[in-house]
């Protein structure tokens, strides 16, 4: 899927945790409350995870099914 999709695969494998690093550092930064800052960073690279799982297992089964019909 990286090679096909490398956009949307780097968004969704380290654009999210990335995002999720720089609002902790924003957070340190200007007082903010780490807790509710490293439970939004908890929760993106969770979604990252899920989102990245979902776009491989739909390429998979793209693939799958273009094979199962180039055959018949």
């Amino acid at each position: 899927m990286a090679a096909d999709f490398p956009i949307r695969t780097g968004i969704f494998t380290f654009g999210l945790p990335v995002f999720a690093l720089l609002q902790l550092i924003n957070g340190v930064v200007h007082d903010g409350s780490v807790v509710y800052i490293g439970l939004f960073g908890a929760l993106a690279v969770a979604f990252s995870v899920i989102l990245t799982q979902y776009q491989v297992a739909a390429y998979r089964k793209e693939k799958l099914t273009g094979r199962l019909t180039e055959n018949e």
